[in-house]
C-alpha cells in the first residue's frame, strides 16, 4: 500500500460514527504538535513523534471495526493490535525510536504486560480491509512485546533502562493525551500553560486583590525555580513557590501529603488561576467530583489535563511505580514546575521514593523541582543538593523571620496527659490537646466531656462523611478544647492559644507548636507530656521517639524559632541513617511493564498499614448493595458507590484481623472489608 492510497482509505473509513479516520488522526497530530511546542523533548525526534500519533489508529481500517461502529456487531479485535504492522510500513524512524514508537501505538489503550494480546497472537488475527488481508501483525507484536519486556536489550543502542523508559513515556504519553484531547474535541492549550500565560502575574494579582504586597524574598525567587527553601509557617510558602515558576514551564504540578490539604489548596488555586485552569487528584477524587457534579471530567483531573495540577504525592509516585496508565502521569511532569510541599511529613520509605523520583524527573523529563518546608532538616537539604537542587532562597534572607519569632514557650512534664485533665478543663483559652493514638485521644475526650460541653474530637478513625463534617467544625471552633491525633499536624488551618501534647518526634512536635499562636501576635504555651502504656513510643519508630525524648529539655530553652530549626537538625542528624538505608534502595521501575500492586504498596508503605472497612452499623446495607449490583440502575450504582465511600473507615491491620467480617461480594465489588465494631459519629470507630 502506498501513502496516497492509505490517506484515501483513512478518509473513507470512520474513526467514530461522525468522524473519518483521517480527520481524527490529523486532529490528534495537530494537538501533539501543539503539545510539543510547550513540552520538553529531543527536537530530532519530533517528526517521528508526530508521525506515530498520526498512524496510531490504523487498526480502525479493519472491516470488523467499521461494522461495530455501524452497530452490526458487538465486538471487533483490538485495533491497536491490528494496525501496528501497517503503521510500521510508513513509520520511517531510526532505531531504536521506531521500535519505541510502534510499542507506543501497540499500548495506547492497554498497558504492557507479559500476556498482552496473547489471544490475538495465538489466533493469528489479521487486518482485513474490504475482505482482503492487508497485514498479519502477530509476529511483529510478539517481537515488540518481548523487546519491551527485556528492556536491557536496548543497551545495544547505548540507552540505559531509564533512558528507554523516559523515551517510551514521551511517545506514549504524547499519543494518549493527544488522542484523548481530540476525542473530547478539546484544544491542546487546555493541557499546558500557554506561552502568554504567566503564573507569576496571576499570583501577584491574587495578593494585590487581598491587600498584600509581595515580600522581598518573594520577589527574589521570581522565575528561579527549582531548588529548596525554608520559610516559617504563615509567611507565604505557597505563593513564594508559585512565584518561582520559570517562564518556560509547561505546567505547575503541586504535591501535598494529605487529601485535606489537597482539597484546601485546590480551592485556593481555583481562586488564583480560575477553576477552568485547575485539575486535582487524590484517592477520593470520585467523591469530590460527584459532589461537584463533574464525574464526567474524571480523566481531565486524574491525569493532570489542565495547566495547574494539585494532588497528593501518591498520585505522582504512582507514575514512577508503573501504576496503570503511568506514561500519562509521567508525561505531565515533562517540562513542568513540580512543587513539593510539607516534605518533612513523610516517612523514610516515602521520602526515598520522592527523592528517587526527583532525580529521575530532573535528569530525564526536564522537570524543575521546588521543595519547601518550614522545618526542612539539614541532612535532607544536603541530599537535595546532591540531586542538584540548590538553595533557592538563601537562608540569610529569611533568618530574621525565624529569629524574631517565638510562638510558644515550652514546658516538659514528667507525667501523662490523663493527670492534667483538671488543668486542661480549667483553661479559659482555646486549647489543643494532641494524643499519639486514637484510643488515648478518645479516652481523654470522653473524660473531658464529663467536665465541659465545649470539647471536640478529631482523628483518623471517622467515616469519610463524618470526617469532612468534623474538619469543617474544627476549623470554625472559636473557643473550647479540641482533642486530636497527628491529623492536625499538616491537615488543618487552625490557630489555638495553648497546646497539651504527648512526646513525639521533634519535627512532629514543631508542627504541633505551629498550630498555636500561628500569627505570632499572642503568647502561646505548649506542654509536653509522657505517653503511657507498655509501648509508649507507638505509633512512632522506637529509636526516633527515644532520640526526641532526649532532646525535650532543649525545647524548654528556645528563644526563637531559629532554635527549633537547630534542634530539629540535631534530631535528624541522629536518625538520618534510617533514611540513608532507604535511599540506598533503588525504587524506580526501570521497566515498561505495568505494576498493579503500586497503589497497595503506597497505601501500606508505613510501619502501621491500614485497610478500608465498613463498620457494623452500615455493613448489612453495604453487603446488600454489593449483592444487588447487577440489578441496580446506573443511578443506583452511583449512589451505592458514594454510600460505600462515605461510610468507609481505614483501620490498622491488627484491628481488622481481630474483628474482620469478610464478604466476597463486598470485597470483589468495592474492595473493602466489613468490621464487627460499632461506630458513633461523635467518637468514631468503637475499638
Amino acid at each position: 500500500m502506498e501513502w496516497e492510497e492509505l490517506l484515501n482509505l483513512m478518509e473513507e473509513r470512520k474513526a467514530k460514527p461522525d468522524k473519518s479516520l483521517y480527520e481524527h488522526s490529523l486532529g490528534a497530530k495537530k494537538r501533539a504538535e501543539a503539545l510539543l511546542s510547550r513540552i520538553s523533548h529531543p527536537k530530532e525526534l519530533e517528526d517521528c513523534l508526530l508521525l506515530h500519533v498520526f498512524l496510531h489508529d490504523l487498526g480502525k481500517l479493519d472491516d470488523r471495526f467499521q461494522e461495530k461502529l455501524k452497530g452490526k456487531r458487538k465486538k471487533a479485535p483490538p485495533h491497536a493490535f491490528l494496525g501496528v504492522k501497517l503503521a510500521s510500513h510508513f513509520l520511517h524512524c531510526d532505531e531504536p525510536y521506531k521500535t519505541i514508537a510502534l510499542l507506543s501505538i501497540l499500548t495506547h489503550h492497554s498497558d504492557l504486560h507479559g500476556d498482552l494480546y496473547q489471544k490475538e497472537i495465538d489466533s493469528g488475527e489479521k487486518l482485513v480491509v474490504n475482505g482482503k488481508v492487508i497485514s498479519s501483525p502477530a509476529e511483529l507484536v510478539f517481537e515488540l512485546r518481548e523487546d519491551a519486556i527485556d528492556i536491557e536489550s536496548f543497551g545495544e543502542y547505548g540507552l540505559s533502562p531509564l533512558e528507554v523508559r523516559a523515551l517510551y513515556t514521551l511517545f506514549n504519553g504524547l499519543l494518549r493525551v493527544s488522542d484523548w484531547l481530540e476525542s473530547a474535541n478539546l484544544p491542546a492549550d487546555v493541557y499546558y500553560l500557554s506561552s502568554g500565560e504567566n503564573v507569576k502575574e496571576a499570583v501577584l494579582s491574587y495578593l494585590s486583590v487581598r491587600g498584600f504586597e509581595p515580600r522581598d524574598y518573594q520577589l527574589y525567587v521570581l522565575g528561579r525555580g527549582g531548588g529548596y527553601f525554608r520559610l516559617p509557617t504563615g509567611d507565604g510558602k505557597t505563593e513564594t513557590s508559585l512565584l518561582a515558576t520559570p517562564d518556560k514551564s509547561s505546567k505547575v504540578v503541586y504535591s501535598l501529603p494529605t487529601i485535606t490539604t489537597t482539597e484546601a489548596m485546590r480551592k485556593r488555586f481555583e481562586e488564583i488561576f480560575g477553576r477552568e485552569r485547575v485539575s486535582f487528584a487524590h484517592s477520593l477524587l470520585f467523591l469530590s467530583l460527584y459532589r461537584r457534579g463533574e464525574l464526567n471530567s474524571k480523566l481531565l483531573h486524574r491525569y493532570a489535563m489542565k495547566p495547574i495540577f494539585v494532588s497528593t504525592i501518591d498520585q505522582i509516585l504512582l507514575a514512577f511505580l508503573n501504576y496503570p496508565r503511568f506514561p500519562v502521569r509521567e508525561f505531565a511532569l515533562r517540562g513542568s514546575h513540580w512543587i513539593i510541599d510539607e516534605i518533612h511529613a513523610y516517612t523514610p520509605y516515602t521520602l526515598s521514593l520522592i527523592l528517587h523520583g526527583i532525580d529521575y524527573a530532573t535528569k530525564y523529563l526536564g522537570t524543575k523541582v521546588t521543595i519547601m518546608s518550614a522545618t526542612l532538616p539539614g541532612p535532607l537539604a544536603g541530599e537535595l543538593e546532591r540531586l542538584g537542587l540548590g538553595e533557592l532562597l538563601p537562608f540569610s534572607k529569611v533568618r530574621e523571620r525565624y529569629s524574631s519569632r517565638r510562638r510558644v514557650t515550652v514546658k516538659v512534664r514528667e507525667e501523662g496527659l490523663l493527670n492534667a485533665l483538671d488543668e486542661i478543663s480549667a483553661e479559659k483559652d482555646k486549647v489543643l490537646v494532641v494524643a499519639n493514638t486514637v484510643s488515648r485521644a478518645r479516652e481523654i475526650y470522653e473524660m473531658l466531656r464529663e467536665k465541659r460541653d465545649d470539647v471536640y474530637l478529631f482523628h483518623s478513625r471517622f467515616a469519610q462523611k463524618d470526617k469532612e463534617k468534623k474538619m469543617g467544625l474544627v476549623e470554625k471552633i472559636e473557643r473550647g478544647i479540641l482533642v486530636a491525633t497527628q491529623v492536625v499536624e499538616v491537615s488543618l488551618d487552625i490557630d489555638y492559644d495553648v497546646l497539651y501534647t504527648e512526646t513525639a518526634p521533634i519535627d512532629a512536635l514543631i508542627q504541633r507548636f505551629g498550630r498555636v499562636n500561628r500569627r505570632g501576635v499572642k503568647k502561646g504555651r505548649a506542654y509536653i507530656f509522657q505517653p503511657e502504656g507498655r509501648r509508649p513510643y507507638l505509633p512512632y519508630d522506637k529509636r526516633a521517639y527515644e532520640e526526641a525524648s532526649s532532646l525535650l529539655g532543649e525545647l524548654e530553652g528556645i528563644e526563637s524559632e531559629l532554635d527549633l530549626l537547630r534542634i530539629n537538625d540535631e534530631f535528624y542528624d541522629r536518625i538520618w541513617d534510617r533514611y540513608e538505608a532507604e535511599l540506598r534502595k533503588s525504587k524506580l521501575e526501570k521497566s515498561l511493564m505495568r505494576w498493579k500492586k503500586a497503589e497497595k504498596v503506597l497505601k501500606t508503605r508505613d510501619t502501621f498499614m491500614s485497610l478500608p472497612t465498613v463498620p457494623r452499623p452500615f455493613l448489612d446495607k453495604a453487603i446488600d448493595l454489593a449483592i444487588e449490583w447487577d440489578e441496580l440502575s446506573e443511578e443506583e450504582r452511583l449512589k451505592a458507590t458514594v454510600f460505600i465511600i462515605e461510610h468507609t473507615v481505614n483501620v490498622p491491620i491488627w484491628t481488622l484481623e481481630k474483628y474482620k467480617h469478610f464478604n466476597e461480594d463486598l470485597y470483589e465489588r468495592f474492595g473493602v472489608f466489613g468490621i464487627e465494631l460499632d461506630y458513633d459519629s461523635d467518637v468514631g470507630l468503637m475499638e
